[in-house]
């Protein structure tokens, strides 16, 4: 199993809920990687930790805002989507409606190809499909806002939906990377952010993340990001990760090849 599948199983092997053969792959491969080990260590220890935290008496009053709150939100998008729906079937009318006037104006002329309609841009579809693109956006900041790492997750594997997505959900991704606590959404954002490696921005967040970053499976993964994207501005950040003794010797020795890579 490699170092990138065994960041998944972290959470479950801690718990000892994988089953058996996956178990097995995981503890083998913890015996032999140091820098999955050290990650495995680190989240043990967080583990143990949250384990002794006392947990906060429950505040009615606050958690009947929180679903008066949530309850309002459902209601409102079931309005937008209603809203959607009507657009949609006008949409689909005014399609209905056109092929019927191509089809008499193709009869009527009655000379094949010569004949055929040119394509129409419906204003309502472009229009949709803008509104449509700000909901997936919104949607998108609400889940990376989330306490839980799983929606966050969710946040971040939702940009992909996302077509030309503006400037906040980028910076969203690069705040994300930065300083979300969980490892498995740092790695997710990485995987998020290769879509947007164009920008000048993206490559600057990232390197710094780079120099930032204390786990070595995110460490790794950006420098991995570096040489994809083949970016000579992050030669210093290597050149001060494969000297520093304090670091994981994988990744070291990672960010020496990548110098060698990019030259």
């Amino acid at each position: 199993m490699r170092c990138e599948e065994i960041h998944a199983h972290l959470a479950d092997h801690l718990a000892g809920t994988l089953a058996p053969d996956v178990a097995g792959e995981v503890a083998e491969h913890l015996l032999t990687c140091r820098a999955c080990a050290a990650e495995a260590d680190g989240l043990d220890e967080t583990w143990q930790m949250l384990g002794t935290v006392p947990g906060d008496r429950p505040d009615s009053a606050a958690l009947r805002a929180r679903f008066d709150a949530a309850l309002d939100g459902y209601q409102h998008g079931l309005l937008i989507e209603s809203a959607r729906r009507g657009r949609l079937a006008r949409l689909r009318t005014y399609g209905l409606q056109f092929a019927a006037a191509a089809a008499v104006l193709v009869l009527g002329v009655g000379i094949g190809r010569e004949t055929a309609p040119r394509p129409v841009t419906d204003p309502q579809l472009a229009l949709v499909r803008e509104e449509l693109r700000d909901m997936r956006q919104m949607v998108t900041l609400s889940l990376l806002q989330q306490q839980s790492a799983s929606e966050r997750l969710k946040g971040v594997s939702f940009t992909s939906q996302i077509e030309q997505p503006g400037g906040e959900v980028t910076l969203a991704l690069l705040d994300t990377l930065m300083h979300d606590p969980n490892v498995n959404v740092r790695l997710a954002t990485i995987d998020a952010l290769r879509r947007f490696a164009g920008g000048e921005n993206v490559r600057r967040g990232m390197v710094e993340a780079l120099a930032r970053q204390t786990s070595p499976l995110v460490q790794i993964a950006l420098i991995d990001y570096v040489v994809e994207t083949n970016d000579r501005g992050a030669a210093d950040t290597l050149r001060r990760l494969s000297s520093d003794p304090m670091l994981d010797q994988a990744v070291r020795g990672r960010a020496t090849r990548a110098l060698q890579q990019i030259g």
